[in-house]
């Protein structure tokens, strides 16, 4: 457990003990942080890797009422005097406000296939889906996370198998997504981040085309890198966990150069 500023103890996996620190942040209906990232640990004989529980999720406790500014204080404050940060799905979407809010945090910002659509608006694939999920989020909705996991799998396409069977464990992940804001709230300044003078990669896997236009905006606009595996899905880092790794290892090692030369470039 590590203390945060936050009133409750933050879940926190830390694996290696290298000089650069490196913090792995989940996305939605999580049952098990730790197995999200499972193909990353083997880079703890290089750097210090940071894996926390979201709050709600895993080991972590819950919080009355979810909000992202909660998300954002844990993950600044696990990023020390300045650290490395890799956002998996919605974890994208909280990466991108932390860099954001603290850009001088982040020696660089790896964002796997994050569901930033607020980015997108406009894009008919994004106006679609958000409309396809607004209920999902409604004050007045009556759903079990059952219910909601299916709803959430058909609006994204997802083949659903019925009747929907939760583990105890998924069962509170879910309840956890079920109470969060919906990521196309999120308020991003892009400007903000495109200004932070670390390196940027975006990952996407050939999941689904609005993900792919949420990943080119990005991309864009934050003059980043791109890691485009086809087929790999959406988890590119397990999926395609070797040529995440690399280029990972390799955005660390721009950073260290840029700090050494004093060059602020965003990659």
């Amino acid at each position: 457990m590590i203390e945060s500023d936050s009133t409750a103890e933050l879940y926190v996996r830390v694996w290696g003990d290298g000089d650069e620190r490196v913090v792995l942040v989940h996305g939605s209906n999580s049952s098990d942080p730790g197995a999200i990232f499972a193909e990353q640990q083997v880079l703890a004989d290089r750097y210090t890797l940071l894996v926390p529980d979201r709050r709600g999720y895993g080991s972590s406790p819950a919080v009355d009422k979810p909000d992202y500014d909660i998300d954002v204080q844990d993950i600044t404050t696990l990023l020390g005097g300045g650290a490395h940060l890799v956002g998996f799905s919605y974890g994208g979407v909280l990466a991108l406000l932390v860099t954001a809010r603290t850009p001088h945090l982040v020696r660089s910002l790896t964002l796997i296939e994050p569901p930033a659509f607020g980015v997108a608006r406009g894009n008919q694939a994004v106006e679609d889906l958000i409309q396809r999920m607004a209920y999902l989020w409604a004050a007045d909705r009556d759903l079990t996370p059952e219910q909601f996991i299916a709803g959430f799998e058909q609006a994204l396409g997802v083949p659903v198998r019925e009747p929907v069977e939760l583990s105890p464990e998924s069962r509170r992940s879910a309840a956890q997504t079920m109470n969060e804001p919906p990521p196309w709230d999120a308020e991003i300044d892009l400007d903000a981040v495109a200004a932070a003078p670390c390196p940027k990669l975006v990952v996407s896997g050939e999941w689904i085309p609005l993900i792919e236009a949420v990943a080119n905006v990005l991309t864009e606009h934050l003059n980043a890198e791109r890691l485009y595996v086809a087929g790999a899905g959406h988890a590119v880092h397990l999926t395609a966990a070797e040529q995440f790794n690399a280029r990972l290892i390799a955005m660390i090692e721009t950073s260290q150069v840029s700090n050494t030369t004093g060059d602020t470039g965003s990659g």
